[in-house]
């Protein structure tokens, strides 16, 4: 549960919500993408169809069966291996992972933050916008339906840290999602809903560093 979180792979509806905040190649700079929690690689597709010839995708993955077959995709699946050459696959925990400040305009990650402590989660959060520029983008998804099945099902301890971790998303939402609750994708099994932040601005001095935000108007 707590390395894949998912009863059936992320679909493509919400393989292209995720990946939506990446501009299409074309009259831009070039991006650094990461990604989080890669499974069978249904969103490192959607973000492969959007990386450019000078982008870099970062894909993080801890199954070692799932790295098996993104390594595999690399080669023999048509959209990534027409990409291959801009993705690295890292075959380890974001927790044990290093991230570089300011290192990424965006980040997609697919961890099951419902499956882990709250504190854990507020962690990996604030890991997640220190390492994106300024203006960067963060999104990542959760199950709709998932706190009531737990509240009916579920061990009282394990039903709050449920509630726990509800509330430390909500709080980063609140604060950089701009107060609103997401956008939900039906067609997914289960129906999920999409969480979209950005990390805080700030003056950029240094020549030629613009943010992906200011490059793309504060999308």
């Amino acid at each position: 549960m707590r390395t894949t979180g998912a009863v059936a792979p992320s679909g493509s509806a919400l393989a292209r919500r995720l990946a939506a905040p990446l501009p299409a190649p074309g009259g831009r700079s070039p991006l650094r993408v990461l990604e989080v929690g890669a499974g069978t690689g249904t969103v490192t597709r959607a973000l492969a169809e959007r990386i450019g010839p000078g982008d870099r995708l970062d894909t993080i993955e801890i199954n070692p069966r799932f790295v098996q077959l993104l390594t595999e995709a690399l080669r023999t699946d048509p959209v990534l291996a027409a990409a291959s050459e801009r993705i690295r696959i890292v075959p380890e925990s974001i927790c044990e992972t290093p991230l570089p400040e300011h290192g990424y305009d965006m980040i997609v990650s697919c961890l099951p933050f419902t499956n882990f402590a709250p504190d854990v989660v507020r962690s990996l959060l604030e890991r997640y916008l220190t390492a994106l520029v300024p203006g960067g983008h963060l999104t990542f998804f959760g199950y709709l339906g998932t706190q009531p099945v737990r509240t009916l099902f579920a061990h009282r301890t394990e039903a709050a840290r449920h509630r726990a971790v509800a509330a430390v998303l909500g709080e980063f939402s609140a604060r950089y999602g701009g107060g609103g609750g997401g956008s939900v994708v039906w067609r997914n099994l289960p129906p999920a809903r999409v969480s979209h932040l950005r990390a805080p601005q700030r003056c950029v001095c240094a020549a030629g560093s613009d943010s992906f935000g200011q490059r793309f108007g504060q999308q």
